[in-house]
């Protein structure tokens, strides 16, 4: 199964440990949305940033992501879960 997590609050660390644990058994992806983008999951897998938030934020060092993009993302994923 491919799962999506959206993530908009960098300190709440629950997001990650589901994230870590569905890993082990599941294609896993993060996109971080709002002050998230500050974040650094330290992940193993997929983890992408939107662009205007990071853009706002002069954040650079996740892959960046449109609206356009995100919007094509809820349909690529079998199961999506916000934060």
């Amino acid at each position: 199964m491919k799962i999506l997590h959206i993530i908009r609050n960098p300190n709440d660390a629950t997001p990650l440990e589901i994230v870590r644990s569905q890993s082990k058994e599941h294609e896993v992806a993060v996109l971080l949305l709002h002050d998230a983008v500050y974040a650094n999951p330290g992940l193993q897998l997929q983890v992408y940033a939107c662009a205007a938030d990071a853009q706002a934020r002069g954040i650079t060092k996740h892959e960046c992501v449109d609206f356009k993009r995100i919007a094509q993302m809820l349909f690529e994923y079998d199961k999506v879960v916000s934060w």
